[in-house]
């Protein structure tokens, strides 16, 4: 199964509101694969997971911002 991932970057910080990131889309045969599938793709971009939720239109990512 295949998701589109909606990414939003938390300020470092300032405690300002999440703005958005790259989209993406992740592929995996379970739920679980899913998630595991964005934290591999985030991290290979260099950013660290914060949290990710399933939505009822795919997966949604919350990232650190980078310094």
């Amino acid at each position: 199964m295949q998701r589109d991932v909606k990414v939003f970057v938390l300020s470092s910080g300032s405690g300002g509101a999440p703005h958005p990131g790259p989209s993406f889309t992740v592929e995996a045969s379970t739920l679980d694969g899913l998630l595991e599938a964005v934290r591999v793709e985030i991290a290979a971009r260099g950013q660290r997971v914060r949290a990710v939720s399933h939505t009822p239109t795919g997966l949604l990512a919350y990232v650190e911002g980078r310094p």
